[in-house]
């Protein structure tokens, strides 16, 4: 069982009219589940492995619509609910394809040390956690008992650095050291999170490296040393879910296969397929199944 720790949000798609000059204001409005670790956890179900997710969420309607969208892609919710709001991420997009993001995060930082049942972890073979479920209490302090949790389970643990910018807000020397008392298996991190650190930095502070260097492909850092494995050419019409479809396709070929170049290639060779189309899960027919 592959679990997932972080939020579960309402993700809402705002595009402007075709035509502004004649129709004022947006020319559509959609809504879909989100969330990092939630992406994640759909990814790996899509791609054949058994996922689970681990959240907080509120008692609006939003809550309820999020975990019947789970359910019916194959993930097993765990869902905690608190009094407020579930979380919501509104992406507005520009005539020029620019876009602006607007996160709320709700109840999902909530999620407390008690409220982790030790049975959602008993069968855990991976455990991924966003950067995010890190940054605060009282979730910080739930994903660390999910890693106590997965560890005692003989689970491996990877971890998503998110965001340059989080990183920075949080404190990258107190990051590093949270990180060399979790001690991942696999950090992922783009370029822009990983030049925060000084070189070789990442490596020393998890078993397995993975660096997403967008178009041009991805590169690990083991006890192999470093390699890279570059990305087909293709057309970029959306990249914003293809960080979380990239993460689930590595962590669940390496869980098939232990073979670090095998996860890099099947992890590009998704998430070019993702950028080809817009949204953070667009739906691919068929995904084979990794490994």
């Amino acid at each position: 069982m592959i679990v997932a720790l972080g939020e579960l949000a309402l993700f809402i798609l705002v595009k402007p009219s075709p035509r502004p000059h004649r129709e004022p204001g947006p020319g559509s409005v959609t809504m879909s589940g989100g969330g990092s670790a939630a992406n994640f956890a759909v990814w790996v179900s899509r791609l054949g492995q058994n996922a689970r997710f681990i959240g907080k969420v509120g008692t609006d309607s939003a809550a309820e619509l999020l975990e019947i969208d789970l359910l019916k892609e194959g993930v097993l919710p765990e869902l905690v609910r608190g009094e407020g709001s579930t979380a919501t991420v509104t992406r507005i997009m520009g005539n020029a394809g620019e876009h602006a993001l607007f996160p709320d995060r709700g109840v999902a930082p909530k999620l407390t040390v008690a409220e982790v049942a030790p049975e959602w972890l008993a069968d855990a073979t991976w455990l991924h956690l966003p950067a995010t479920s890190l940054y605060e209490l009282p979730i910080a302090g739930a994903a660390a008992k999910a890693v106590r949790l997965a560890r005692k389970a003989g689970a491996r643990v990877s971890i998503d650095l998110a965001s340059a910018a989080g990183l920075h807000a949080y404190g990258l020397a107190k990051f590093s050291l949270l990180l060399k008392t979790i001690r991942p298996d696999v950090l992922f991190a783009n370029q822009q999170q990983a030049m925060l650190f000084k070189g070789g930095a990442l490596g020393e502070l998890c078993e397995i490296a993975v660096l997403k260097m967008g178009a041009a492909g991805c590169a690990s850092s083991d006890g192999g040393g470093f390699r890279e494995y570059p990305a087909e050419r293709v057309h970029v019409v959306d990249a914003i879910g293809a960080g979380d479809a990239f993460d689930a396709a590595w962590c669940a070929t390496y869980i098939r296969t232990g073979d670090v170049p095998q996860a890099c290639r099947r992890a590009n060779k998704l998430a070019a397929q993702v950028i080809r189309l817009p949204g953070l899960r667009p739906p691919l027919s068929p995904v084979r199944p990794a490994g």
